[in-house]
């Protein structure tokens, strides 16, 4: 009876052991991490996109916010083999990452890196505004993936960056990068060389108006 009893209590325990990692899976999600808080200026602050998915995907899309006083965005690059980067117009102030696959890939780890250099002592935030995993529906059409979240606890990282001179950080980043600088809003200055044919042109189309009129002047006399 007792070995009765113990094996039917065995069999209770196993039976929690199994079912209760089940429940206690991390949610599916998208966050952002930084090795560190505190960075000297001139240091690369380097920021990890994660994310737990258990659908593998084909694309991702990510918007992390800054302060352009204190940061300035360099580049962006996925270390998964087969997902490229797509170059799109930067604004100021944000950071706009998107990357594509023409496979389905396993999305559990890092994402992407994003890197941006320390320009000034400030106090400040990177926020994750907005991020999606990208998969096909079944018209073949790039769709978000439903019911991925962005933990509070894990969307912004506070940022401390000292007047200190610092250098830049030497670690080789894994994957093609992307391009993040933003576009400037000042229209480009034209070649010098330009610049003179132009005047040029213009004397000459004065000369030859002033011309013009002194031999009209001339007609009317006659």
């Amino acid at each position: 009876m007792m070995k009765k009893f113990t094996s039917i209590l065995f069999a209770i325990i196993l039976g929690f052991i199994f079912v209760i990692p089940v429940g206690a899976q991390t949610p599916e999600a998208i966050w952002i991490t930084a090795d560190t808080s505190s960075f000297k200026t001139g240091e690369t602050v380097i920021v990890t996109v994660y994310a737990n998915s258990a659908t593998p995907i084909q694309g991702f899309t990510f918007q992390i916010r800054y302060d352009p006083a204190c940061l300035e965005p360099v580049n962006a690059a996925s270390p998964i083999s087969g997902m490229n980067g797509l170059l799109l117009p930067q604004l100021g102030g944000l950071v706009d990452a998107s990357f594509a696959s023409t496979t389905p890939l396993t999305a559990n780890g890092v994402l992407a890196e994003v890197r941006f250099n320390a320009l000034s002592a400030c106090e400040t935030n990177l926020t994750l505004e907005s991020a999606a995993l990208a998969i096909k529906n079944e018209s073949g059409i790039a769709a978000p993936l439903p019911g991925i979240s962005i933990p509070e606890t894990q969307k912004a990282i506070p940022l401390t960056i000292s007047s200190e001179k610092g250098s830049p950080s030497n670690r080789p980043l894994i994957g093609s990068p992307l391009s993040l600088e933003v576009e400037s809003d000042t229209p480009s200055q034209l070649p010098t060389g330009t610049i003179v044919v132009l005047a040029i042109i213009v004397v000459l189309l004065v000369i030859g108006i002033f011309i013009l009129i002194r031999i009209l002047k001339s007609n009317d006399k006659n």
